[in-house]
């Protein structure tokens, strides 16, 4: 990790506990590093390499290198990060806790953030995923272009499903930043 990396974090972590006094922050926090946590043990395990992690577009990403390994693992290397969420909330809910809002919030952040990542689109590990099937079935540079289509159309239809719901019913203004953001970076990757 580099020391920009750490700065970013450490700026993202005390700006969110500013914002509020709950536990809310730290639980997010803990589940992004859950997730990977995820692609880490999943790159140790297939022999791919870890390169870096780093903090951007409010998010933690483990950067790694799975040039020498095959489809197969590389799949699980960008799935690693949502089976640890999935595992964690199910475990989680599995344990005879008793409930709270920060237990419940703890177990909705790792499914939402599993959710989240199983979208098909080229920043997300759900486009790591329609990438693999890709070059599964298409040389490399096919493959690329046909994910980068569907990665644009599928943040086009999620900015579109977000604008309506903000039109029609003035929901949470999150999923439509969320599809700007997405839309943003995949102009710019």
């Amino acid at each position: 990790m580099k020391l920009g990396d750490i700065a970013g974090f450490l700026a993202v972590f005390i700006t969110m506990m500013s914002v509020s006094s709950s536990p809310h922050p730290i639980i997010l926090i803990l589940c992004y590093l859950i997730h990977e946590t995820g692609h880490l043990a999943f790159v140790k395990l297939t022999g791919a390499r870890a390169q870096r992690m780093s903090v951007g577009g409010f998010r933690l990403c483990l950067h790694y290198d799975c040039s020498r390994i095959s489809y197969r693992k590389e799949f699980f290397v960008c799935a690693g990060g949502i089976i640890f969420n999935l595992l964690t909330a199910i475990s989680v809910i599995a344990l005879p806790l008793r409930e709270n809002e920060g237990l419940t919030f703890f177990i909705l952040c790792n499914f939402s953030l599993a959710l989240m990542n199983l979208y098909p689109v080229a920043t997300l590990d759900g486009g790591g995923i329609m990438k693999c099937i890709a070059k599964s079935f298409l040389d490399e540079a096919r493959a690329e272009r046909l994910c980068k289509r569907l990665s644009f159309v599928f943040v086009f239809v999620m900015w579109l499903c977000a604008v309506y719901l903000q039109l029609m019913f003035d929901s949470n203004i999150s999923f439509l930043f969320i599809s700007v953001f997405l839309l943003v970076e995949l102009c710019f990757s």
